[in-house]
């Protein structure tokens, strides 16, 4: 046998198993996805902020939980192409405050834990500051804790709220 039979019989065989391994994925149908539940969607330092701020804000606003920073701030179809969509689409704020009736953006959170002192966070935190600045949405910063005073936090948020035309005073 030549060496180009001994090839083209390689190159056939290395053909027929790609064949028939595409053929058992097409027979067997959908393989299981590697997805699992978070179980919660906050951690427990989170809840105890959540539960605080709850008991605070005013009635008519609403607390929204871990929200895609590309759902609170945009940019032109142009600049999202040039990579600056990219920057905001895999980014989450902790929590927005939103007018329950309109539902127009009044406040982000974030909670600074231990991690926000990494150069890596400190760069994403200095990137959203700036970003948020630009889109003229508030962000108030807290560090986080494991229990809240619910009363000081909610003069922090009212204070944060202050000069919103649409949030009703408490």
């Amino acid at each position: 046998m030549s060496p180009g039979q001994i090839f083209g019989i390689i190159v056939g065989v290395a053909f027929l198993i790609l064949l028939l391994a595409l053929l058992k994925r097409a027979l067997a149908g959908p393989g299981a996805l590697p997805y699992f539940s978070r179980a919660h969607l906050l951690s427990q330092g989170e809840l105890a902020f959540y539960h605080a701020l709850q008991r605070e804000v005013p009635e008519h606003v609403m607390i929204c939980l871990k929200v895609r920073l590309a759902d609170v701030i945009n940019c032109s179809g142009e600049d999202w192409k040039q990579g600056f969509g990219g920057r905001i689409s895999q980014k989450h704020l902790d929590f927005v405050i939103a007018d329950a009736a309109s539902t127009a953006i009044l406040l982000a959170i974030e909670l600074d834990d231990q991690s926000h002192k990494r150069a890596d966070r400190v760069a994403r935190d200095d990137f959203l500051d700036r970003a948020m600045t630009a889109a003229k949405v508030p962000l108030l910063r807290i560090v986080a804790a494991p229990t809240y005073d619910a009363r000081a936090l909610g003069t922090i948020i009212t204070r944060s709220l202050d000069g919103r035309a649409s949030l009703p005073a408490k």
